[in-house]
């Protein structure tokens, strides 16, 4: 998966001690790691709807210019494209869990976003001998005009929605205890 990817390493926690004892008792772990992936999947959801890290620290709040042009006040939910992005996969004793889309880290990591300097050809309305104040498409426009913008750098916060909390380690740890409680399936010798 391209986009936003998180490695997280989960030796060192109670859960990461629960997995490789896991890993030592069964061949396959791959069912345990879809659970696990699937509570991610949700807790992340929680995440985007509560606009908190997994540390449980508020998001950076919007830059008053895009509240702006927004429709929404909710932070990392304009579209929902994002969210609905998130993905799990799980490949023999590894889980991932991200998004594919490009814009993904620079939410996540935060970062600059530089834009050169560009032309382009922009179509209005022309009517009553005025021209109006907002685009169009070529289709609909009767008056075409050529703008030039500048260059612009744009410095985007870091807005964590992947990670594990304590509580994720803890919900973890109680999926991995699961399985170790149940009887382990002993096939014909």
């Amino acid at each position: 998966m391209a986009g936003a990817m998180l490695n997280v390493e989960v030796g060192d926690s109670r859960s990461g001690a629960a997995l490789a004892e896991l890993a030592e008792r069964l061949e396959d772990i791959r069912v345990p790691l879809l659970d696990i992936a699937e509570y991610l999947q949700q807790s992340t959801d929680e995440r985007f709807r509560q606009q908190v890290s997994p540390d449980g620290a508020p998001w950076a709040p919007l830059a008053a210019s895009t509240i702006a042009k927004k429709k929404s006040s909710q932070i990392l939910r304009q579209d929902g494209f994002l969210q609905d992005t998130i993905r799990h996969r799980v490949s023999g004793d590894e889980l991932e869990l991200g998004s594919d889309r490009p814009y993904a880290a620079i939410h996540q990591f935060g970062g600059k976003i530089e834009q050169g300097a560009r032309s382009q050809q922009v179509y209005l309305k022309h009517k009553n001998g005025q021209v109006g104040n907002r685009f169009v498409k070529k289709r609909q426009s009767n008056f075409a005009q050529w703008i030039t913008r500048g260059a612009t750098s744009t410095e985007m916060p870091a807005r964590p929605y992947l990670g594990l909390s304590s509580s994720d380690d803890n919900e973890i740890l109680a999926i991995v205890s699961d399985y170790l409680s149940e009887p382990l399936e002993v096939g014909p010798r």
